[in-house]
């Protein structure tokens, strides 16, 4: 960028905002710390932070939770437990012990080569804090509404409290898009700049801030006119034709978010929500509950339902894996569910019986060749026959480019492309959309991205299927746009992303 005012990282959630800066740092110990002999008092505050975990999630959304169970998990942990004990039981004070371990597993995940583990290495951290919250007593911090929060990371409990504060923005030094305060940012509607330069933390407390959670950028400082630039190029983004505006979700509490917000259906059900965190893989009877309590929330609206997509990059504990040079690139997705056949065969068992309560149709993640799509359809036409059941539409995510290049092939055995276009332009850029040192490349509208995504809707449309997209383009305003010069059939986004999107359809329509 071209001043020190404006510094650059990565898109955590998108939406501008401006308000002044609060400096988010370790919280402040009280006098209720724990005392008694060192076992006991670790004993005692694993089982408050557990305590405190578990009455979090009973309150906590369908965003929130899943991402509070997984620190559950590793709360109870051994290798975290029993090297903590084992290490007072040397003699190291519990704190010391607690910091040591939680210290110790979070540079191992962040030396992985995957950005999803280096991501985890804040959860093993807020972990640990938990714990050493539990041990010393903190002082529940007062963060002024609309207050732009600095921090080097934050944890899916402090962002949920923040949020709740009312604060304007996040901006964060470590994390990507995909880290829990992006998730949860996103998910209520708050920019966030995630992967920001670490100057960001030397920022004086009080210095107003803008937050572009959309391109990434943040400005110390900003004049009048950049502060009402948002509002003042709203106008100009002119849409051309209106078209359905669905949700992306991952539960039945998320649809139910997705109503009250006027979705017209869902674009993307992710389904991972009902397989991460647990030690064991749902039942058929158990995903087909699930499953039917969504259709059900939306009434009578679309679903797009995506089948399984875990991997080496996203590892579900009771399907364990060997570690991956390059798990982005590896056995994930529908290549993974073709492999553990059994588990996909109960995952379509119980969406062909879901089927029945509602319009739906099923969308396989990380396409790469007709082979795959024909070798599912194929497993779904013996279940149904097995279940005397019909078939619901099967499309593919629009997300590698060999299954971009290969569309005409693709589309003669699909009934729908969904195009993600996160995936699909770290992939075709050859930058990974997590890493701070490439954003600007993501920040770029790149010719060839454009030339990709416009064969990819005329092949669809000459075989006569529709085309959505479900990243995160489809909310913002000029990509949005161009999608819909290039004749994009719906667009799906985050429910927290609904009204804005909404809002720039009602100025056609009062147009």
């Amino acid at each position: 960028m071209h001043s020190a005012r404006i510094m650059t990282g990565l898109a955590g959630a998108p939406g501008k905002a401006v308000g002044p800066v609060y400096r988010w740092e370790a919280a402040t110990a009280t006098t209720a710390a724990l005392d008694g002999a060192p076992t006991e008092m670790l004993q005692a505050a694993l089982a408050a932070a557990e305590a405190r975990l578990q009455q979090a999630i009973a309150g906590a959304d369908a965003t929130l939770a899943p991402l509070l169970e997984a620190q559950q998990l590793m709360l109870g942990d051994p290798e975290f437990r029993d090297a903590a004990l084992a290490l007072v039981a040397s003699g190291t004070h519990p704190r010391d012990a607690v910091r040591t371990v939680a210290e110790g597993m979070a540079a191992v995940l962040e030396a992985a080569d995957s950005a999803y583990f280096r991501e985890r290495a804040i959860d093993v951290r807020a972990v640990g804090t938990l714990v050493l919250e539990a041990l010393d007593g903190t002082a529940r911090r007062q963060v002024p509404a609309g207050a732009v929060v600095v921090a080097l990371e934050l944890a899916p409990l402090d962002t949920a409290e923040l949020v709740d504060a009312g604060i304007a923005g996040l901006i964060t030094v470590h994390g990507g898009p995909t880290c829990h305060a992006a998730i949860i940012a996103r998910a209520w509607n708050v920019p966030a700049v995630v992967g920001a330069p670490e100057a960001v933390l030397a920022v004086p407390a009080g210095t107003p801030v803008l937050v572009d959670g959309l391109q990434g950028h943040v400005i110390l400082e900003p004049t009048p006119e950049e502060a009402a630039h948002e509002a003042a190029s709203a106008p100009a983004i002119h849409l051309e034709r209106r078209v359905p505006v669905y949700a992306n979700i991952g539960s039945a509490a998320e649809a139910a978010r997705a109503m009250e917000a006027s979705a017209e259906g869902v674009g993307l059900l992710r389904t991972e929500f009902l397989f991460q965190g647990r030690t064991d893989a749902p039942s058929e009877d158990e995903q087909v509950a699930q499953y039917t309590a969504i259709l059900r929330a939306m009434a009578g609206r679309p679903v797009i339902i995506r089948t399984l997509d875990i991997g080496a990059d996203k590892p579900a504990p009771f399907l364990p894996m060997p570690a991956e040079a390059n798990p982005q690139l590896g056995l994930r997705g529908v290549r993974l569910c073709l492999r553990e056949s059994a588990l996909f065969r109960t995952q379509l068992r119980a969406l062909l019986r879901a089927a029945t309560e509602g319009p739906c149709k099923i969308m396989l993640p990380m396409v790469t060749s007709v082979e795959e799509v024909c070798a599912v359809r194929a497993l779904l036409e013996e279940l149904a026959a097995e279940l005397r059941l019909p078939i619901p539409p099967l499309g593919a995510m629009i997300e590698v480019p060999m299954a971009a290049l290969a569309a005409p092939e693709l589309a003669a055995v699909c009934d729908f492309f969904s195009l993600g276009t996160n995936d699909l332009m770290q992939f075709l850029l050859a930058a990974d959309r997590q890493h701070a040192g490439v954003g600007y490349l993501h920040a770029a509208d790149h010719p060839a991205v454009w030339r990709l995504l416009a064969q990819v809707v005329d092949a669809a449309h000459t075989a006569k299927i529709p085309v959505g997209v479900c990243g995160e383009w489809g909310a913002d305003p000029d990509k949005l746009a161009r999608l819909l010069s290039l004749g994009i059939d719906s667009v799906s986004v985050s429910v927290g992303a609904l009204a804005r999107v909404q809002g720039l359809f009602e100025a056609i329509e009062q147009n």
